[in-house]
C-alpha cells in the first residue's frame, strides 16, 4: 500500500468526528435527562445543545469546504468542544464532569503532534482553573470542593503529561522506524538501481546474445543449406564420377578399337600409296599415249590438207575437161553445120561429128557426175576436217586434264604419305592416350573413393549442423525465456515505483499516440511531472489533450497509457505524466543480409570510416569494417550512410554500438537504433517474403 499523508489525515479527522458525534449524543441525552428531572433549567439545556452541536456542525461545514484532510478540523474540534466543555464544568454539580474531556483528548493522540497536544493541555488547564474559580465564587468553596478542584487539575495535567510522553514516544518510535525504513529504503533503492543497471546490462547482453544467436542460427541454416547442396553436388559428383569411370572404361575400349582401326588405316594407307604409285605410272603411260595420239592427229591433219589440195587440183582438171567437152561439142556442132553445108560429101564427117557430139555429151555427163561426186567428197572432207579439229581439241583438253590428273595423283601420293605419317603419329598418340586412360581410370577410382569419404564426412557434418541448429533453437528459447523474466522483473520495478520518468533523459526518442496516430520526436528535458519534446509535426493543442507516450530507454520501452500534452506551435510539446510506466522489451524484428558499401560517422568526433553493411532490421544493423577504432568503442553513437539502398529516403541510420567481434582485423560491429524504423521493417519483411 502506498503512503498518502492526506489519506491518513482524512482517516484521523473521520475518527475524531465519529467520537465527537457519539460523545455529543451521550452528553445530550444525559444532560436532557437531568434537565427533565429538574436538575437544570430548560434554558441551560438549550444553551447546552447550541454549544454542543454548533461546533460539530461547523466542523462538518469545514470538512466539506476545506476537504476531509484539512488540518483546521482539529482546531475546530478543540475550540468548539472546549467552549462546550467549559459550559458543562460551570453549570454541573458533578465532580466527575471534568472527565468529559478525556475521550476527546485521548483521541487527539492520533494526530501525533506534541506541540498541538501541549497547547491543548494548557488550554484545558486554564479551563479547569477558570471553572474552579467560577464555582468557588458561586459558593462551592468547601474543603471537599477544594480537594475536587485539586484532583481535577492534577488529573488533567497528568493526563496531558502522559499524552505528550506517549506522542513523544510514538514520534521517536516512528522516527526510529522511519530512519530504519529510510536506511532500508536507501539500501533497497541502491539495490534496485543495481538491479536496474544489471537488468539493462543483462538486456544488452541478451540483445547481443540474441543477435549473435540469430546470426549464428542464420549462419547455421546457411551452412545446412550449403551442406545439403554440397551433399547433392557430392552425390551428383559421385554419380558423375561413376559415370565418368564407366565412360572412361568405354573410352578405353573405344581407344583400343580405334587403335586397331588405325592399324588397319595404316595398312590401307600403305596399299593406297602403292595403288597411287601404280596409278601414277599408268597416268604417265596415258600421257605418252595422249601425246602419240596428238602427233597422229597432227599427221592426219596434214594428210587432209594435202588431200584437200589434191582435191582442188582434181576440181580444176574437171573444169578443164568440161571446157574441153564444151569446145568438142561446139566443134561437133560446127562440123555438123559444115557437113550439112557440104551435103553428101560431108555425110561421113557428119557421122564423126555426131559421134564426137555424143562423146562430148557423155564426157560432159561423166564430168557432171564427177563434179557431183567431188562436191560430195568436198563436203565429206569438210566434215571430216571439222571432226578431226574437234578431236584434236578434245585430245588437247584430255592431255591437259591428264596432265592435271597426273599432278593431282602426285599430290595425292604425297598427301597419302603425309597422311600415313600423321596416322602413325596419331597411332603413337593413341597409344599414349591409352596409357593415360589407364592412369585416368586408376585416378577416377581413387576420386570415387575420395568422393565416398567426402560424402560420409558431409553427412556427418550435416548431422552436426542440424544438431547445432537445434541447439541454437534451444538457446534462442532459453534467451527468450530469460528475456521474458527480465521484462517481468523490470515491469515489476516500474509498477513498484523504482522505474519512472527520472530514468529518461534528453536525446531519447519519443512517440506520442493521439487518436491511433503516432508522432515521432526527440526528448528535450524532463521534470518530476512531465517531459518536453520536439517533433516534426504534432497536432496543436491549446488545452491538455489525452495521449499515450512511449520513450525508448536502451533496450526497453517506457509506456504511459494516461498522459496529457499541450502544444502551441505543433512542433514542441509539453507532456504531463502522473503515473508509473509499463516496461516492455523492444520488439524483435527479422534481419536481412546485405553487402552495400557504407560510410560510418562517429558523432562525438566526426571521424569517418568506410565499411560494408552486413545486415539490417527495423531496430538494428550490423556492419563490417577494418578500422581498429571499433575494437574498444562499445557504446559509441554512430551514423551510417548506406550506398545504393533501395529506400533512398531512409539510407542514413543512427545507432549505438552494442557489440564488436574481431576476426583477424575484420570487425563485425552490431548496433542498436534509438527507435524502430517501420519503413525498414516493411522493406525487410517484403524482401524476406519474396
Amino acid at each position: 500500500m502506498n503512503y498518502d499523508e492526506n489519506a491518513f489525515k482524512e482517516k484521523a479527522n473521520r475518527k475524531a468526528r465519529r467520537i465527537w458525534l457519539i460523545f455529543a449524543l451521550l452528553l445530550s441525552a444525559n444532560y436532557g435527562n437531568d434537565a427533565a428531572s429538574g436538575a437544570y433549567p430548560a434554558s441551560d439545556y438549550i444553551i447546552f445543545l447550541i454549544l454542543c452541536w454548533l461546533p460539530f456542525l461547523s466542523g462538518e461545514i469545514l470538512l466539506r469546504v476545506k476537504g476531509k484532510a484539512t488540518d483546521k478540523y482539529r482546531y475546530d474540534l478543540v475550540i468548539g468542544y472546549g467552549i462546550f466543555y467549559t459550559f458543562v464544568l460551570c453549570t454541573t454539580e458533578s465532580s466527575i464532569a471534568f472527565t468529559y474531556i478525556l475521550p476527546v483528548t485521548s483521541l487527539l493522540v492520533i494526530y501525533k503532534n506534541k506541540n498541538f497536544m501541549i497547547k491543548c493541555g494548557i488550554a484545558n488547564t486554564i479551563i479547569i482553573v477558570a471553572a474552579a474559580v467560577f464555582r468557588y465564587m458561586s459558593g462551592f468553596n468547601s474543603a471537599a470542593n477544594m480537594k475536587d478542584y485539586q484532583l481535577q487539575l492534577s488529573c488533567i495535567i497528568l493526563c496531558y503529561i502522559c499524552y505528550v510522553m506517549s506522542i513523544k514516544h510514538l514520534n521517536e518510535s516512528d522516527g526510529a522506524m522511519t530512519d530504519s525504513i529510510k536506511a532500508d529504503l536507501d539500501r533497497v533503492v541502491t539495490t534496485v538501481e543495481k538491479v536496474k543497471t544489471a537488468s539493462n546490462t543483462i538486456m544488452d547482453g541478451i540483445t547481443v546474445v540474441s543477435e549473435l544467436a540469430s546470426e549464428n542460427k542464420h549462419g547455421a541454416e546457411v551452412v545446412v543449406l550449403g551442406m545439403n547442396e554440397l551433399t547433392d553436388n557430392s552425390s551428383r559428383l559421385m554419380n558423375s564420377t561413376a559415370s565418368s569411370l564407366d565412360m572412361t572404361t568405354d573410352i578405353n575400349s573405344q581407344v583400343q578399337n580405334v587403335g586397331g582401326l588405325i592399324e588397319q588405316m595404316v595398312s590401307l594407307t600403305g596399299e593406297s600409296i602403292e595403288h597411287a604409285t601404280v596409278s601414277g605410272a599408268d597416268l604417265e603411260e596415258l600421257v605418252k599415249t595422249a601425246h602419240t595420239m596428238s602427233e597422229l592427229s597432227s599427221e592426219v591433219d596434214r594428210v587432209l590438207h594435202d588431200f584437200k589440195s589434191e582435191f582442188e587440183m582434181v576440181k580444176q582438171e574437171t573444169g578443164t575437161i568440161q571446157n574441153i567437152s564444151g569446145q568438142t561439142n561446139l566443134l561437133a556442132l560446127n562440123a555438123s553445120i559444115e557437113a550439112a553445108r557440104a551435103g553428101d560429101a560431108g555425110r561421113g564427117f557428119s557421122v564423126v561429128a555426131d559421134q564426137i557430139r555424143t562423146l562430148s555429151t557423155e564426157t560432159k555427163s561423166s564430168s557432171g557426175r564427177i563434179e557431183d561426186a567431188l562436191i560430195r567428197l568436198d563436203e565429206t572432207s569438210a566434215k571430216m576436217t571439222a571432226s578431226i579439229e574437234e578431236t584434236l581439241k578434245l585430245i588437247a583438253l584430255t592431255l591437259d586434264k591428264v596432265t592435271i590428273t597426273g599432278k593431282n595423283v602426285e599430290k595425292i601420293t604425297s598427301d597419302t604419305k603425309q597422311l600415313g605419317d600423321h596416322i602413325q603419329v596419331i597411332d603413337n598418340a593413341m597409344k599414349d592416350v591409352e596409357n593415360s586412360n589407364h592412369q585416368l581410370v586408376d585416378n577416377m577410382e581413387q576420386v570415387s573413393d575420395i568422393v565416398k569419404n567426402m560424402n560420409n564426412c558431409i553427412s556427418d557434418s550435416d548431422e552436426t549442423s542440424k544438431r547445432m541448429l537445434s541447439k541454437y533453437d534451444e538457446s534462442a528459447a532459453n534467451i527468450d525465456e530469460i528475456e521474458d523474466v527480465i521484462e517481468a522483473l523490470m515491469c515489476e520495478l516500474g509498477i513498484g515505483g523504482f522505474m519512472g520518468i527520472e530514468d529518461v533523459s534528453a536525446g531519447m526518442k519519443v512517440i506520442i499516440k493521439v487518436d491511433n496516430t503516432e508522432y515521432h520526436g526527440e526528448l528535450d528535458s524532463q521534470s518530476d511531472n512531465g517531459i518536453t519534446a520536439h517533433f516534426k509535426n504534432i497536432p496543436v493543442a491549446k488545452k491538455p489533450q489525452a495521449c499515450n507516450i512511449n520513450v525508448t530507454v536502451g533496450n526497453v520501452l517506457y509506456c504511459w497509457d494516461k498522459a496529457e500534452f499541450v502544444s502551441a506551435d505543433g512542433k514542441t510539446a509539453s507532456i504531463r505524466i502522473s503515473t508509473r510506466p509499463k516496461i516492455t522489451n523492444r520488439r524483435k524484428y527479422p534481419r536481412l543480409d546485405m553487402s552495400n558499401p557504407c560510410r560510418i560517422t562517429v558523432k562525438k568526433t566526426g571521424a569517418v570510416y568506410n565499411g560494408n553493411l552486413y545486415n539490417i532490421s527495423a531496430n538494428g544493423f550490423a556492419l563490417v569494417c577494418h578500422d581498429n577504432f571499433f575494437a574498444d568503442n562499445k557504446g559509441a553513437d554512430i551514423s551510417v550512410e548506406i550506398e545504393n539502398f533501395a529506400l533512398s529516403a531512409h539510407n542514413i541510420v543512427e545507432g549505438k554500438i552494442i557489440r564488436c567481434t574481431d576476426d583477424d582485423g575484420v570487425y563485425l560491429v552490431g548496433c542498436q537504433m534509438p527507435e524502430d524504423n517501420y519503413y525498414i521493417r516493411e522493406y525487410v519483411e517484403g524482401k524476406l517474403h519474396k
